[in-house]
């Protein structure tokens, strides 16, 4: 059992995957973005990641960006 498992019942993705990088980060805090997805987390695909986080009982939210088209995923 991780660590992440022992905090949230959800299902952890696993370890050195994308979408375990990414709720790695959102559990500190990181708000991501596309642009930060891809820059610093090498992920091209946030939208599908976010998904299988989703799909795995992670309460992800989501907002656009106030006059932009940019959307940002934390977890709350």
């Amino acid at each position: 059992m991780t660590q992440l498992e022992l905090i949230n019942p959800c299902r952890v993705p696993k370890q050195g995957t994308q979408a375990y990088e990414l709720l790695h980060a959102m559990k500190q805090g990181v708000r991501l973005t596309i642009w930060n997805a891809m820059t610093v987390y090498h992920c091209g695909a946030l939208h599908q990641r976010i998904g299988e986080l989703k799909d795995m009982g992670w309460p992800i939210k989501r907002r656009v960006l106030e006059g932009s088209n940019v959307a940002e995923f934390w977890l709350e």
